[in-house]
């Protein structure tokens, strides 16, 4: 029987497109862990800042993928936020953009945008975007939360005065369980203990 071998280049597309699905499960995971604890994603989009550009090859491809979550509703009573949490993964550096990056191994990073004041549901739509997964790249090591990095008061959202986050190695996460250990659990833990405190 003769084997034919693949192209180099079709072994490379094949790689990026195993890696975008490997991205997908990921994410439908963690929305699915999220979910089990009481968090709904805010929207259905994974993928932003693609370009067309002729000029802007290194854009023509998903340099990262995110979700944000914010507490599922209870039907009867008016939802007010003061924190959003996502998980996001970095597949590649960044560069070119209003926030760059710079990976070197792809990155899962998982944190929480903090808001001054609650809002509603329709404020906090207005009050985040889809790049804020990206704080953990430009973040001050955090000074209680080992691991973690943090940023301080946005300039572009008043109300928001700040992030934490944490990276976690994209290939150290084997499965479901390895997900929720280092990831989904890290993540709301910090969350669930401010909530006792408060």
């Amino acid at each position: 029987m003769t084997r034919t071998k693949k192209s180099p280049t079709q072994a490379l597309f094949d790689s990026l497109a195993k890696l975008y699905k490997q991205g997908q499960l990921l994410l439908m995971d963690a929305d699915r862990l999220m979910g089990e604890r009481g968090w709904a994603p805010m929207h259905n989009t994974a993928l932003a800042e693609l370009s067309y550009s002729m000029n802007s090859p290194q854009r023509w491809f998903a340099r990262w993928a995110m979700r944000f979550y914010m507490p599922a509703m209870t039907e009867g009573k008016e939802l007010l936020i003061d924190r959003v949490l996502f998980v996001s993964i970095h597949f590649a550096s960044d560069v070119n953009t209003g926030l760059e990056t710079s990976v070197d191994e792809p990155l899962v990073c998982a944190g929480r945008l903090i808001y001054e004041k609650p809002m509603t549901v329709k404020e906090v739509n207005e009050t985040y975007d889809y790049w804020m997964c990206k704080y953990w790249f430009i973040g001050k090591p955090h000074d209680t939360l080992e691991g973690w990095r943090k940023t301080g008061q946005s300039r572009w959202y008043k109300n928001l005065k700040g992030s934490e986050a944490f990276s976690v190695p994209l290939y150290n996460i084997t499965s479901s369980e390895e997900l929720k250990h280092l990831v989904i659990d890290p993540l709301l833990a910090v969350q669930e203990k401010e909530k006792k405190i408060a």
